[in-house]
């Protein structure tokens, strides 16, 4: 077979899986926004997005409204593109931080990272960034930059 007629399988399902974010993730995450620069992250956190979701997630406020659970989902994923983004910005600078993190979320080597089509590869970054406990950590993270 040629390569002009190799054949090309595109996955669709994930080949990872994340488990839920602990407390031993605060280090490297701190590591690798010190590798960012906290300048750097904080200007991720300067959006309005960013302002409406904090002010959702401190609100001592209980409801049960679906449209105002749709929207901060709609925010929550916007600051974690956002911030996703700063990152993929300074990528190359904590490279082996990035690693050492997402092996320790996925149960994956680095060696099998480093394999992970692109299009895969920063998905997985997104994926970190949409989970509930990071708009946590955002949270706790916004009140120290205020």
């Amino acid at each position: 077979m040629s390569e002009k007629e190799k054949t090309v399988i595109v996955q669709t399902e994930p080949v990872y899986t994340l488990r839920a974010l602990a407390g031993k993730d605060v280090f490297p995450m701190v590591n690798i926004i010190s590798k960012i620069g906290i300048n750097e992250f904080i200007k991720a956190f300067e959006s309005d997005e960013i302002k409406q979701l904090v002010a959702a997630i401190t609100s001592t406020e209980e409801e049960d409204n679906d449209k105002d659970n749709d929207k901060l989902t709609l925010v929550g994923i916007s600051v974690a593109l956002d911030i996703a983004n700063t990152i993929l910005g300074h990528i190359g600078s904590c490279e082996r931080e990035i690693y050492t993190f997402l092996s320790g979320l996925s149960g994956m080597k680095r060696e099998e990272l480093e394999e992970l089509p692109i299009n895969t590869f920063l998905g997985m970054i997104v994926d970190v960034f949409k989970k509930e406990e990071f708009r946590g950590f955002i949270g706790v993270v916004s009140k120290f930059i205020k």
